[in-house]
């Protein structure tokens, strides 16, 4: 609708003219509120509906539970009497399997209806969740005379002790298979009949519920119709009134602006003409608007070269464009053909009903004096650049030489690992650490910090790093001596006017011992393995570059450590960071932060102390040099050589050791004689095990291991005539062994597994999930991967049905012990080979489990089981034990040993170069 244009003088309108426009304007003002109102009304009642239908969902599917829950009864019964009345063993094998999966069905139903389960909707699914039993069930399933449930739990146990005989020793005079020929059945149809007739009339109630729902909303309906034409109509046609008042004196207002604005306000039309000039206009320019208006603004007020761009962001601004709310500089051009520096804004006014653009209204701002005291300003900021840009090269160069002296942050030395982080307050610091190894089993470590931070404390930092490389190079290990001789070099550069301090350890990692010497320094923290508290090593002696009498022997302190103890080291800057309001960091807060991450990974220990020095500051950066350390001794290092009496016993390579080590592990005797020690999770390290050909990793800190006789695992290259189980499940409580005849027979026996197991009462279900899921890749194994011909080829592909030969064997062995369990599958093939275990590991742990690819089982063995042991006689036997620790919950983790013992005629060695094993 096209506005109506304000009339030149005032009318005075009819009684019929101002009658229709009062009704015109009524009812255009409140449509859409009123459409509104309807519309949040229907939604409301819709909804309601709808959630109502959706709560009678559960009703219905419970009946339907019900109903299929008595069909489900009359099956059981009829499947009983097929499989006693069959004489073919395959046949009953077939409906046993029926029987079971009814009776699964069936007793999931029944746990749902007894339990009063409320069914509700989520998606395209039936969601069961815990409800409450209406009395008159409870009646029906637990109380005389029906008491249901006693007669399903009964009905349910005489088909479970069915189904758990051999499907060939059932026959009609079993006493099971007569109670379920008996009545008992036409009790259990009687009972859910009448559940079914409960629930049959709990359904009819809602329908009528619903009904009368119906008539509330349309009430509701029609009240909101009724309050929407009384209640909101009538204001806003008052409002409406007053709107028009305001627009009128509103533009009255934007006039005086205009013409009292401080800035240049031109309006042009979409031809580029001039349709409005204000006062200030006027009086930079020299134009009265009389003179101006309706003249072409480019050609006038700019000069040729400037006119296209200034045309450009007209165009683009009447398109739509935000080139004209960025501000564009560019000198205009006034009646005395001077040139006046303006920096111009641009937007476009619009049609209210046609959304085309009927002005565009340019403002421009005159910065002729502030461009002159611009330009003198750059020509002073460019001298001042020259010369701060000299003094930046020398900082930067300065920053990047004190950066490439530092070590890297992830410290791996004989014995010990760890990490640090410095984070300096300027370009170039005053802190610095430093390490390296002496003698192939001395770790040496040293912190310091020196008095103040910048270009001359990092002229500092690059002495003592000058002056402790020859040391390093000389293998010198005694802290004291360290201090001694970097306190020479610190005095020989400063000549006392800048001061360092320093910390400075020493662990010989073969036996423990730790020398410690400080100077000046703050004092580091000590954490006993098992202990969740930190403490302070004490001592102390004076600054480096203080005296060149300092004696740093007499404060050296000697510690022994154990494996697992942890040393934090850090500088000053930590405790004396301060807050906002000037509180500084402290010990207090130090310790809490060390004590509740007493047992986190050192990177994380260190993340989480600068995460809380950063809170605390509530700063980015530092206000002074910050450097952290967490050091832990790992392993106990062996420096020895390999001797041809040597070639006889067993190789220990701990985790710390073999992370530390860039070369490939090289051994002089069998690969059946290493044993690798983890700490934790290696599948990091399994490529490398691989390729190295170590294939036997023990977790060391494991209390399942050494409950199992850390010696006894150790030994497990010896050749053994009998099963594993007997000598890694001693004091058996209970076993059970099942020989293959037939493919077929792996889901029998794996249901006789699980029912013997359930029977004992022992293991946990999620923990009986992972044996089954176990034994089930085992028996594939052998059945279809280990049978295999002279080139690898297998002779079965997987999922065949086939008679096992009688020069085929394969054998299961479950055993139950006091605390652990074991289950052990063995074949007469022989054809595992560590090369193809290993591979297979390392494989799927980064590919995942892929079609068509093998080796996934072994993973899964592996994965789902708390010790894994493979035993190859090759073409004579293969032979796989997995254990489970009954005493904690089933961890899926990836800290399980496995040990592949491979007894072969020839000693084992690995070739580098193919990563494939040979023998010679």
């Amino acid at each position: 609708m096209e506005p109506q244009k304000l009339p030149s003088s005032p009318k005075t309108p009819t009684k019929v003219q101002g009658f229709f426009r009062e009704s015109l304007t009524w009812a255009l003002d409140q449509y859409g509120t009123v459409l509104g109102l309807l519309a949040m009304t229907a939604v409301v009642s819709y909804a309601v509906l709808i959630a109502d239908l959706r709560s009678q969902e559960g009703s219905a599917a419970a009946l339907n539970l019900a109903g299929h829950e008595r069909m489900l009864v009359e099956r059981g019964l009829v499947l009983a009497m097929k499989m006693v009345n069959s004489e073919d063993r395959a046949e009953r094998q077939a409906i046993r399997q029926q029987m079971v999966d009814t009776i699964t069905q069936f007793e999931n139903m029944h746990g749902y209806l007894k339990n009063g389960d409320r069914l509700i909707r989520q998606g395209p699914r039936l969601l069961a969740e815990p409800g409450e039993l209406a009395p008159e069930l409870h009646l029906i399933y637990f109380e005389d005379p029906i008491k249901l449930d006693q007669h399903i739990n009964r009905y349910i146990q005489a088909i479970r002790k069915l189904l758990s005989q051999p499907v060939g020793a059932v026959d009609p005079d079993d006493p099971n298979y007569r109670y379920l020929v008996s009545n008992a059945p036409e009790q259990i149809l009687s009972g859910l009949d009448k559940v079914v007739a409960h629930y049959q009339q709990n359904a009819d109630f809602r329908l009528q519920n619903t009904q009368d729902l119906q008539g509330v909303m349309l009430a509701f309906f029609l009240f909101a119709l009724a309050f929407g034409g009384m209640g909101l109509l009538n204001p806003l046609v008052k409002r409406l009134k007053d709107s028009m008042a305001n627009l009128q004196a509103q533009r009255d207002f934007n006039d005086n602006i205009i013409n009292t604005a401080q800035a240049l306000i031109i309006g042009l039309d979409p031809s580029g003409k001039i349709t409005l000039f204000n006062r200030h206009a006027q009086e930079i320019s020299g134009w009265l608007e009389d003179e101006v208006r309706g003249s072409e603004f480019f050609t006038n007020f700019f000069a040729p070269d400037q006119q296209a761009t200034m045309r450009a962001l007209y165009e683009d601004v009447m398109q739509g464009g935000l080139s004209g709310e960025t501000g564009t500089e560019i000198p205009m051009r006034i009646r005395s053909e001077e040139l006046v520096d303006v920096i111009w804004h641009a937007t476009v006014v619009r049609d209210q009903t046609s959304k085309q653009p009927v002005l565009c209204l340019i403002t421009g701002d005159d910065i002729t004096e502030r461009k002159r005291a611009e330009d003198r300003l750059q020509a002073t900021l460019a001298e001042l650049e020259k010369l701060s840009g000299r003094l930046q090269e020398e900082v930067n160069l300065a920053a990047a030489l004190q950066h490439s002296i530092l070590p890297a942050p992830d410290i791996v030395l004989p014995g010990v690992r760890g990490t640090a982080s410095l984070n300096t307050s300027s370009e170039v610091g005053g802190d610095y650490y430093d390490y390296y190894k002496a003698g192939g089993c001395y770790a040496v470590l040293v912190i310091g910090d020196v008095s103040g931070h910048g270009v001359a404390a990092g002229t500092m930092v690059s002495a003592a790093k000058a002056g402790l490389y020859p040391l390093a190079t000389e293998g010198v290990t005694r802290p004291a001596e360290i201090l001694r001789s970097l306190n020479e070099t610190i005095l020989a550069t400063a000549h006392q006017s800048l001061l360092m301090t320093m910390g400075c350890l020493s662990l010989d990692s073969r036996t423990g011992h730790l020398r410690f010497a400080n100077a000046g320094h703050v004092l580091p923290y000590l954490k006993r393995r098992g202990d969740r508290h930190w403490t302070m090593i004490e001592g102390g002696g004076p600054p480096l570059g203080k005296s060149r009498d300092s004696d740093y022997l007499s404060v050296e302190r000697e510690l022994q450590l154990d494996i697992g103890d942890r040393i934090f080291l850090y500088t000053d800057g930590v405790v004396e960071q301060e807050s906002l309001r000037g509180e500084p960091f402290g010990y207090d807060r130090l310790e809490a932060v060390l004590n509740e991450n007493a047992e986190a990974e050192p990177r994380v220990l260190e993340e989480k102390v600068i995460a809380a020095l950063k809170a605390h500051s509530g700063r980015a950066h530092f206000e002074d040099d910050v450097t952290v350390a967490v050091l832990e001794h790992t392993d106990r290092v062996e420096v020895r050589t390999a001797r041809d009496e040597d070639s006889a016993q067993l190789i220990r390579i701990t985790e710390g050791f073999y992370r530390g080590q860039s070369d490939h592990f090289t051994s002089p005797t069998t690969r059946q004689l290493v044993v690798f020690l983890s700490e934790g999770e290696f599948h990091d390290l399994l490529p490398r095990l691989s390729v190295d050909g170590i294939r036997r990793v023990l977790p060391r800190d494991d209390a399942f291991y050494h409950r199992l006789g850390w010696e006894h695992l150790l030994g497990q290259h010896q050749a053994s005539p009998d099963d594993d189980i007997f000598c890694l499940v001693p004091g058996r409580i209970a076993e059970r062994q099942f020989q293959l005849t037939h493919s077929d027979d792996k889901l029998f026996f794996m249901e006789e597994g699980r029912a013997w197991l359930e029977e004992l009462g022992m293991v946990a279900p999620d923990q009986l999930e992972s044996i089954l899921l176990v034994l089930d890749e085992m028996v594939e194994n052998s059945l279809y991967g280990a049978p295999r011909d002279g080139q690898s080829r297998p002779f079965y592909a997987k999922g065949t049905a086939r008679d096992l030969s009688q020069n085929e064997h394969v054998r299961i062995h479950l055993a139950v012990g006091s605390d652990t369990i074991g289950l052990s599958v063995t074949d007469n093939w022989g054809t595992l080979t560590p090369a193809i275990f290993l591979n297979h590991l390392t494989h799927t742990l980064a590919k995942g489990v892929e079609a068509g690819v093998g080796g996934a089982g072994l993973y899964l063995m592996w994965r789902m089981s708390d010790y894994l042991q493979v035993r190859v006689t090759p073409h004579r036997s293969t032979q796989i034990t997995t254990l489970w620790d009954l005493s904690r919950p089933l961890q899926v983790g990836l800290k399980t040993g496995f040990q592949f013992l491979y007894h072969s005629e020839h000693d084992e060695v690995v070739s580098h170069d193919s990563g494939r094993f040979t023998f010679h």
